[in-house]
Order: structure tokens, then C-alpha cells, then sequence
């Protein structure tokens, strides 16, 4: 009789405890960043063919204004978000965080949130904000995109 009270009391206990944990865990948006503003390209960095459309695809479906897409010449094993305008890098930053993920252990976090690289290289030829550059990392930030075929 005592093992079974013990049992439930512990079962209630933990059911308080996740209950608590999921009310009161930090938002993982942030309030009042609209990716419609910030206009972007998308760059293919990893040599996977076509991968720069397909990361299009996901980010327009999450609400980004991508103008364009293409190749670099060079492999780049990190993803970045390179801002063109802002010297201080700021529409960078916003779309960073954006895309950043918290690693998990099944459906815990673990550690802290994981941001692409973050650069500034300004070009004021340019009509575009924020340039993302896919690296050989692609899978951490966008784990549901599927090279086209």
C-alpha cells in the first residue's frame, strides 16, 4: 500500500514538474521581427546541387522574402547570414536569430540556442539586406530540406 502512495506521489510530482517547465520555458520567437522585411538571397555554399532552391522554399514558407538564389565559387563548411547594408550587422543578427536552433536530447533542450555564422559585407550596389550562405552545416538549421532533384 505504501509503495503504490509513493508511486503516485511521485508520478503527480513530475507531472506538476513538466507541467511548470513547459508553461514557464523562454519563447523561442521574438517578438516583433517580421521576416517579410528584411529581403534576402539564398547562395548554395556546400556544392549540393540545387540545395540553395530548396532552402529557399523553407524560408519563404516561414514567412521570408527571398529574391534570389545562386552558387559560390567557394565550399563553406558553416552557414552564414551576411548582412549588405548595415555596418553593424544588425539585419544579420535578426535573421540569425531567426534561424537558430536549440539542440535537444529527444524533446529536452540541451545548452543553448545555435546560431549560423554571423558577417558584415557591406555592398550598396545592392537592393538586398541579408545574404544566407549554405554551408556544409545546412542539416543543423534546416533539418526538413531535401535537395531537389
Amino acid at each position: 500500500m505504501k509503495s503504490l502512495f509513493l508511486v503516485l506521489l511521485v508520478a503527480a510530482l513530475l507531472g506538476v514538474a513538466g507541467s511548470l517547465v513547459v508553461r514557464f520555458w523562454p519563447s523561442e520567437e521574438e517578438p516583433g521581427f517580421d521576416p517579410k522585411l528584411v529581403r534576402m538571397e539564398v547562395v548554395n555554399g556546400c556544392g549540393v546541387p540545387r540545395l540553395a532552391r530548396a532552402v529557399a522554399y523553407e524560408l519563404e514558407a516561414q514567412g521570408f522574402d527571398v529574391y534570389g538564389v545562386g552558387n559560390t565559387a567557394e565550399s563553406h563548411e558553416k552557414t552564414k547570414v551576411v548582412d549588405l547594408l548595415d555596418p553593424e550587422g544588425t539585419n544579420a543578427e535578426k535573421v540569425a536569430r531567426a534561424l537558430s536552433v536549440q539542440p535537444r536530447v529527444w524533446v529536452l533542450p540541451v545548452g543553448g540556442r545555435v546560431e549560423p555564422e554571423k558577417r558584415v559585407a557591406l555592398d550598396s550596389a545592392r537592393y538586398l539586406e541579408v545574404r544566407l550562405v549554405v554551408g556544409k552545416d545546412y542539416q543543423k538549421f534546416f533539418p526538413q530540406v531535401l535537395p531537389l532533384r
